[in-house]
């Protein structure tokens, strides 16, 4: 067998056993969690049963993760930056192999553009040997560049996590922060943390509540804030609870978020631990494949009966694939540890979440029961509260209502005899006219007085059941002005009103004649006059609408007699005959009462054709003329028949025409005379 037919049987066989090394590479690199360390039990993980820390515990585990992590990042950055590690050897064996791969390349086109086909062939054989080598270390090449992408990676989270422990160890051992903590990962809570999210409020200051704070629940705007009522012992106190409760619950919230952020950070670190693990294992494999090359190249050139310099030379790349082999098992089983130091913190850490999820959520499950007691106590229509307010306001309420019926009452009762008393000082006028002023003014004064107390003891209640009175009255006042540029007729019938009570123009049961209406007065109040007419017609007159008003039974009446009688009669006697019948009636005891004065005689009011008209006068009381009239003229008919007296009767004027009968009618005087003169 010739040279060239040994030497690429032997490349055969060498790319035989890489490619057999590369499969078990491949299959070790697909499952890369082959070895790693089981994950933790179901039961660790119980909630039920979480591993609750005392503070002292925690500050020593936060030190001693601080301290591993900060010498974890240490030996990453000198790995990093070491000028002998395996990214600058692999980058310098790529480079070389790379270089010489294109030189062979550049003298195998030379050989064949030169028709030497023994020395091409020859070239083509070790051109395939550097190759595959430049395979292998462009292979180990780029491993190595994504194994210090990733170390890069790792020492950037793990800064991030030192930052976290710090922040967490700080709070535990209550050192102030000298600078800003980065922004933390943005992890949501696991689903376990079922708290609502309105239950935990941010921490804020305790203070002594103030009726202010406890009344900001949307309460009216009518409930009186100025000035504020002390809160009750139990509402101060269930507010400073809530206060406590609400910032320990947020503490534990924070906590939990701190526990989190520090979980989601070492998750991140285990997640390039086993990046970093399936690069070990893929150098590993990589490791072999050069190996068994090495071995490969070492046996063929030893049968090939190779010596000296070069041998010697292939002997230390095999020596050299051996230590590098050995180093990268050695990263992996490095690399397993560490993952297996990271899941146990990992389990550590959960644990810790869970005590303080079940922590939180105890602390949280607290602020709301504090909260809804406290919104208890200041809902108004819970049942303690209502009893509260009743022992609180009730008697006072109770006290209010007492007065303002007995000064109701009081008033009912005393408004007669103070009105009859200032009448009776203030005015000379005779019993019954006082009377009438008194019950005119009762009414009015009655409801005046029903009026103030009324409105005067709702301002009261309302003040002491807590109702704001200043928006009230302030609203009413506006409304009241827009009422007044509305209403402006309403004003004066008012005004009218107590300008008609202070002047005494008239009063209840005087007969009135205002514009064509006439009755007597039924009822006055300060907006309106109520006429009633001798038909029974009800007249309601706004006070505002009187201009002139006839009052025919103010202070005393008259009544007025016109007595017609016959021309033949003699009129003195009749005078004197009327005198005595009116003297005589005034000193009877049912009409003396009723008759003020002498009679007045007139004398001959009116001679006309018809007879002759006797007037005279009778002084009365208020709405007794009437009566006075009626009795006279009754006795005066009776006493002018016993006398034979003839009154006056109307002129008849009777014609008559040929072809028809009579008729009679009364015409008036003028058309008498006229009637007269033509006969």
């Amino acid at each position: 067998m010739s040279m060239v037919a040994r030497r690429g049987l032997a490349f055969l066989s060498c790319l035989l056993l890489a490619s057999l090394a590369n499969a078990q590479t491949t299959a070790k690199i697909s499952a890369p969690d082959a070895d790693l360390p089981p994950p933790p039990p179901a039961e660790t993980l119980n909630p039920a049963q979480p591993q609750i820390l005392t503070e002292a515990e925690q500050i020593t585990r936060l030190q001693r993760t601080i301290a591993s992590d900060a010498k974890r990042v240490d030996e990453l950055r000198c790995e990093v930056a070491d000028p002998s590690s395996d990214y600058h050897q692999a980058e310098a064996e790529f480079r070389t192999l790379d270089d010489r791969a294109a030189q062979e390349k550049t003298e195998l086109t030379k050989l064949i553009e030169a028709g030497e086909e023994t020395a091409a062939t020859a070239l083509k054989t070790t051109l395939a040997e550097t190759e595959m080598k430049r395979q292998l270390a462009r292979a180990r090449f780029d491993l190595a560049i994504k194994t210090r992408k990733t170390l890069q990676e790792q020492i950037a989270v793990l800064e991030s996590k030192l930052q976290q422990d710090q922040l967490a160890l700080d709070k535990l051992t209550g050192v102030e922060p000298k600078t800003p903590p980065a922004k933390p990962v943005e992890t949501p809570l696991p689903p376990m943390a079922t708290v609502e999210p309105t239950t935990v409020a941010q921490p804020a200051a305790i203070a002594p509540p103030t009726l202010a704070s406890a009344d900001a629940t949307g309460l009216s705007s009518l409930v009186k804030h100025d000035p504020p009522a002390p809160p009750s012992r139990e509402l101060i106190a269930a507010k400073q609870s809530v206060d406590v409760k609400k910032q320990a619950a947020d503490a534990a919230e924070q906590e939990v978020r701190s526990v989190t952020d520090r979980l989601a950070a070492l998750e991140k670190s285990v997640t390039i631990e086993q990046k970093l693990l399936a690069a070990a294992r893929q150098k590993s494999g990589l490791a072999k494949q050069t190996k068994v090359a090495a071995e490969v190249e070492y046996k063929r050139k030893s049968a090939e009966g190779l010596m000296g310099t070069q041998l010697a030379e292939i002997a230390t790349r095999r020596a050299d694939s051996e230590r590098l082999l050995q180093e990268a098992d050695g990263e992996v089983h490095t690399r397993l540890d560490r993952l297996q130091e990271l899941q146990t913190e990992r389990v550590e850490l959960q644990r810790e979440q869970l005590a303080a999820l079940q922590a939180a959520k105890q602390k949280q499950d607290e602020a709301a029961v504090a909260n809804a007691r406290l919104g208890q106590l200041k809902n108004p229509f819970s049942l303690q509260n209502i009893f509260q307010w009743f022992l609180t306001h009730g008697p006072t309420l109770a006290m209010i209502v007492t007065i303002g019926a007995s000064l109701y009452k009081i008033m009912q009762l005393s408004t007669r005899r103070v009105v009859d008393l200032m009448v009776q000082s203030s005015s000379r006028s005779p019993p019954e006219e006082n009377e009438a002023r008194v019950n005119t003014l009762v009414g009015v004064f009655q409801n005046a007085a029903t009026m103030t107390i009324v409105i005067g003891g709702g301002i009261m209640f309302c003040e002491e059941a807590g109702v704001a009175v200043a928006p009230l009255m302030g609203g009413a006042a506006v409304l009241g002005l827009a009422v007044a540029f509305g209403a402006q007729n309403l004003i004066r019938d008012y005004f009218y009103g107590f300008v008609i009570l202070l002047e005494n123009q008239y009063k209840i049961n005087d007969v009135l004649k205002i514009g064509e209406v006439s009755g007597q007065v039924e009822r006055i109040t300060l907006r309106m006059t109520v006429l009633r007419d001798l038909e029974g017609c009800v007249h309601f007159i706004p006070n505002g609408k009187i201009d002139c008003v006839t009052n025919m039974t103010h202070g005393w009446s008259r009544a007025v007699f016109d007595i017609g009688i016959s021309h033949k009669e003699d009129a003195d006697s009749v005078m004197n005959t009327l005198l005595t019948m009116a003297a005589d009636l005034r000193h009877e005891p049912a009409y003396s009462r009723l008759i003020i004065d002498d009679p007045e005689m007139l004398g001959v009011d009116k001679l006309d054709s018809s007879g002759v008209t006797i007037k005279f006068l009778l002084k009365t009381r208020p709405l007794k003329q009437w009566a006075v009239k009626r009795e006279l003229l009754r006795r005066i008919k009776r006493r002018f028949t016993e006398l034979g007296i003839e009154t006056s009767m109307p002129t008849q004027l009777v014609l008559r025409a040929e072809g028809s009968g009579s008729s009679t009618e009364t015409l008036p005087e003028e058309t008498i005379q006229l009637s007269r003169r033509a006969a």
